[in-house]
């Protein structure tokens, strides 16, 4: 039976991408790096919505034994590899992805917010745990500083040069929300259906609302008003927007 891990939460903006190692990191240390290795983590999309699956991509440039936590928008630290179902931190060189077997997934989980992806790589064996069938994915701390604390109490001194890290975010956002259509101000009949209509999941950015056809019917649309519509309600802006068209000859309607 496939498990789940308890995965992050992710920022609501148009065109953001994960943004890698920018600010400070979430263990506050910047180590001396072996000479040659090297790592980088990044999601495979920069943002998720809460029920989603994630995929996590890492690379390092030599083969190394990998730790990778999540700092969740709760503020709980998460081991999430090595764990139960993926119990070997030693990895080969080049780009690998998580889940790296379909014994598990990585589910998107309340709250939404802001996620902290670290990675530790390291030329030496770490002693984290790999978890158990109670607990497949260790919880290194309730708190971000009792997480941070017990991370820092298994890594080597910064100066040791055998290990480097490396962290991205991501965001997760809110699930699809149902709700009442809103009715647009009708001066005239017929008006649109609105009562028992049920407001379509949209993703940001986007827009619906209604349009009045050729024959005066009435319609839900999403995204871009139909082209042949006489009148249009965007419920984003609660504006109208008319077209006009201008007809000259036989082939006028």
């Amino acid at each position: 039976m496939r498990k789940r891990a308890v995965l992050f939460g992710i920022l609501i903006a148009v065109g953001l991408t994960a943004s890698a190692q920018q600010g400070v990191s979430p263990l506050g240390l910047q180590p001396e790096p072996p000479p040659g290795l090297t790592a980088s983590i990044w999601p495979e999309r920069p943002q998720y919505r809460i029920g989603e699956y994630a995929r996590i991509y890492f690379y390092i440039s030599q083969p190394a034994y990998v730790y990778i936590f999540d700092f969740a928008p709760d503020g709980k630290v998460t081991q999430l590899f090595p764990n139960y179902y993926s119990p070997n931190a030693y990895v080969s060189a080049g780009t690998h992805v998580l889940p790296d077997n379909p014994n598990w997934k990585l589910r998107v989980t309340p709250p939404p917010g802001t996620d902290r992806l670290l990675l530790i790589a390291s030329t030496i064996p770490l002693s984290f745990p790999t978890g158990d069938p109670m607990n497949p994915y260790p919880l290194m701390g309730p708190t971000p500083d009792e997480g941070r604390a017990r991370i820092l109490g298994i890594v080597p001194e910064p100066n040791c040069g055998c290990y480097v890290t490396a962290w991205n975010t991501v965001e997760i956002l809110p699930t699809y929300s149902y709700g009442v259509v809103p009715c647009p101000p009708c001066w005239y009949g017929p008006c649109p259906p609105c009562p028992g209509y049920i407001a379509p999941p949209c993703a940001y950015p986007c827009a619906w609302g209604w349009y009045l056809d050729s024959s005066g019917a009435w319609h839900m649309f999403i995204g871009e008003c139909p082209a042949d519509a006489r009148i249009c309600w965007y419920f984003q802006n609660g504006r109208w927007h008319m077209r006009f068209r201008l007809c000259f000859g036989s082939g006028c309607p």
